[in-house]
């Protein structure tokens, strides 16, 4: 027995315990249970006699370990298993990789509770059984990848593959352009804009607010400032991790009212939810380059944490779940948040005996056998790890699944996820993603999800890469996809294909631009808006209402080009990029520049206006499209400027700036520009905010409010709110 129930007078109560001694208990009391005689070594072992392991391609393979240690533990491992899962509260219907730590409990939900809704046990699609595989068969597929990887590299001179880990953007680049500028988040799909209507609250928040800017309408994208109407919230770097800001609005007596520190990590993403705040960044407490040891406590993880406001003066940390993996993105979809990371395992020659070295880790425990899948054929060393935690009850995982062939690009609809990820073929000059013809491959991989559960379906490949999400989009069942190949000379060429919800091919339409490439993509229901550029802009619109014959419907080119795509209106894009502001035309690239089109009755594109900012600007556009501000309604759109000979003498820092341009008849003008405040201190263009509440815009950083404005329809500069 344990030390702890020797006297059982002394029995403390099961939540007065530490997770460090309900481990060493369970561990100390299944040393003394003595196994039946069925379970014996030699019992075991017979009953394994003449028993063979099929490994054909998508069928079920398990491993099974030393008959000897099979026999000790197998009574003792479940007897411990159902002791710890009564412990923790997790019920029968748990998830297998489902782990619960001890945690204050959640004001207002079941915090035994970890498991929401059914599994999804159906899929519309065909091919999308998941073939589940043991943790050998995972260790060997590293391996093999990683030493024939070291091979490569070894025989071609290369640096060792063990000492330098390839991120997801290098790999997903692995072509001539990556050395253009790459086209960033921009643009979004079936989007409201940032100007989305909350829920009206019965507690003094405005009902009328900005939000973060969707990709998909209902499925909501974390960011650094948030408002639910009647709190802003910032998060900002601290000492010893980050602190998140509650501040009330009140023009430019603004005041913070209650913060909440967590003392480890990053903040990348923050949702606000009901009165929950979810925060989710990297752990920087662990090496990020010190990835070929077997320490996970090395390795890199995500970290997801939860504050109650519900007492907005004194907010309470609930809860910090880790999960293994770079972090990729987030999502919010019926009251459930998605997590997704990258997780890779390089260099070693691992042992098929110990999962925890090569197995991704959700707090601290290895993905059940039962979640793991692999998205194709290849051999490769890379995870994508996907879990759901209900916000209700976010005191465990609701579940998750590990994928062996990584993610890159990430897109979800109400329903699905699409993963868009380079493969891992490699040419005849060692570049990951593309054939021996040198033609860059990518491969998609469907997922449905319900409820916070993950099902997988299925997959294809394709000739071409997808620079980011915004080049995806899903339209009655069927999914849309504008891509940027090459031919065998390696010149440009896009395309744009609709699959079915097998993700087999409906129609297509090629050799789109010649010798360009893609910058800019946006989706309108059925319709997809793309730029393309080299010497011109042209903003392509194409018809997938017939996704058996897409239809090119108008092509414009303009001088310069747009990375930035929007709709703006129920009738015209905004288009952000950069153009030629001189005189003599000599330059396209010397200002940011913000186009104005017009979409005729047939989907005919004109621009009715577009102005530059001063010379040599650049914008925040192209870098992150959650950054800009966009209030179709109230014809606004808000983002960060810098300008490289824009420096403050005295303290050598560049002067960043925030502007709001309106829409006034058909041109926009500027309405807001913080430059002309002097008193105004210097900001990162990258972390500044807009967000509106009613009439009120306020300017945002990390730290909280750096400047409020009223709103006027009338043309005027905006004053500053009293």
């Amino acid at each position: 027995m344990s030390d702890i129930d020797k006297n059982n007078n002394d029995l403390p109560r099961i939540e007065d315990l530490s997770e460090e001694e309900i481990y060493k208990m369970i561990q100390e009391d299944m040393e003394n249970i003595e196994p039946p005689e069925s379970l014996s070594p030699a019992n075991i072992e017979k009953k394994l006699q003449g028993v063979t392991q099929q490994a054909a391609s998508g069928s079920r393979r398990r491993w099974i370990y030393v008959a000897g240690l099979a026999a000790c533990l197998a009574l003792g491992v479940m007897t411990g298993i159902i002791t710890y899962s009564l412990i923790k509260g997790g019920g029968a219907d748990s998830s297998p990789a489902e782990t619960v730590a001890e945690a204050p409990a959640d004001p207002g939900s079941d915090a035994g509770q970890t498991t929401q809704g059914a599994p999804v046990t159906s899929y519309s699609g065909e091919g999308t059984e998941s073939a589940e595989l043991g943790y050998g068969e995972v260790c060997d597929i590293i391996n093999n990848y990683n030493e024939s990887m070291n091979i490569r590299y070894r025989g071609n001179d290369y640096i060792e593959y063990e000492e330098e880990a390839i991120t997801e953007e290098e790999a997903d680049a692995g072509a001539p352009a990556a050395e253009e500028a790459s086209a960033a988040d921009n643009a979004g799909d079936m989007s409201k804009g940032a100007e989305t209507t909350g829920a009206s609250n019965s507690d003094g928040a405005s009902s009328d607010y900005s939000r973060t800017d969707e990709q998909v309408a209902g499925v909501e994208e974390g960011d650094i400032v948030k408002t639910n109407g009647k709190f802003i919230f910032t998060v900002e770097r601290s000492t010893f991790g980050y602190t998140v800001h509650i501040i009330r609005p009140d023009g430019n007596n603004s005041q913070e009212i209650g913060s909440v520190e967590i003392n480890s990590g990053t903040c990348a993403e923050m949702y606000i939810y009901k009165e929950k705040i979810i925060t989710i960044g990297y752990d920087w407490g662990v090496i990020p380059g010190d990835i070929n040891g077997n320490s996970n406590g090395n390795r890199v993880k995500t970290n997801i944490a939860f504050i109650d406001f519900s007492n907005p003066a004194e907010p309470k940390h609930i809860k910090t779940h880790t999960q293994s993996g770079y972090f990729n993105t987030s999502r919010i979809s019926d009251g459930y948040l998605y997590t997704f990371t990258e997780d890779t395992y390089i260099g070693e020659k691992y042992d098929r005996e110990e999962p925890r070295t090569f197995v991704p880790l959700l707090d601290d425990l290895p993905v059940a056998e039962d979640r793991l899948t692999r998205a194709g054929e290849e051999d490769t060393n890379n995870y994508m790890v996907m879990s759901s935690i209900s916000i209700d009850s976010p005191m465990g995982f609701t579940d998750t699944l590990a994928v062996l062939g990584g993610g890159a690009t990430y897109y979800m609809s109400t329903e699905n996820i699409y993963i868009a990820r380079p493969n891992n073929n490699f040419n005849g000059m060692g570049m990951r993603g593309f054939s021996y013809n040198n033609e860059p491959v990518t491969s998609i991989n469907k997922f449905k999800y319900e409820k916070g559960h993950f099902l997988k379906g299925p997959n294809t490949s394709f000739r071409g890469m997808i620079q980011n999400s915004y080049y995806m989009h899903e339209f009655q069942g069927n999914f849309a996809f504008v891509y940027t190949t090459y031919d065998t000379d390696w010149t440009e060429l896009n395309g744009l294909c609709v699959l079915d919800s097998n993700l087999s091919k409906l129609g297509e339409l090629r050799n789109i631009a010649p010798g360009e490439r893609i910058y800019a993509s946006y989706y309108i229901d059925n319709m997809a808006y793309f730029v393309t550029y080299r010497n011109t802009d042209p903003v392509f619109a194409v018809d997938i209402s017939d996704p058996k014959n897409p239809t090119l419907k108008s092509e414009l080119k303009l001088p310069g080009f747009s990375s930035y795509l929007h709709s703006f209106g129920p009738d015209m894009l905004i288009g952000i990029g950069y153009g030629d502001a001189s005189k003599d035309g000599d330059q396209w690239d010397n200002s940011a520049k913000i186009s104005l089109f017009k979409i005729g009755e047939d989907y005919d594109i004109t621009e009715i206006s577009k102005l530059f900012t001063d010379q040599y600007d650049y914008h925040i556009a192209d870098q992150n499209h959650k950054a800009i501000f966009v209030d179709e309604e109230r014809g606004l759109i808000g983002l960060g400027l810098g300008n490289y000979q824009n420096w403050d003498e005295t303290t050598g820092l560049e002067r960043t700036r925030y502007v709001v341009y309106q829409l006034q008849g058909k041109k926009l003008v500027k309405v807001m520009d913080t430059y002309k405040d002097k008193d105004l201190g210097f900001f990162s263009m990258q972390e500044a905010r807009g967000v509106r509440i009613g009439e009120t815009f306020y300017v945002c950083e990390p730290s909280g409010v750096l400047k409020a404005y009223d709103i006027s329809s009338d043309g005027k500069e905006w004053k500053e709110s009293k």
